[in-house]
């Protein structure tokens, strides 16, 4: 997906952009069901 990232050094594996806002979140590779743990909205400080 082109707007998923693989983080390095963080507490989640991977990060999606959707508009302003920044779903960060883990990956198996086999899941089915996604559980949301955070989101931020973009700002200054995030990429």
């Amino acid at each position: 997906m082109p707007n998923v990232k693989a983080l390095a050094h963080h507490q989640y594996g991977y990060r999606l952009r959707v508009g302003n806002y920044r779903i960060l979140f883990d990956w198996d590779g086999g899941v089915k069901i996604v559980s949301i743990e955070e989101v931020r909205k973009r700002d200054e400080h995030t990429d």
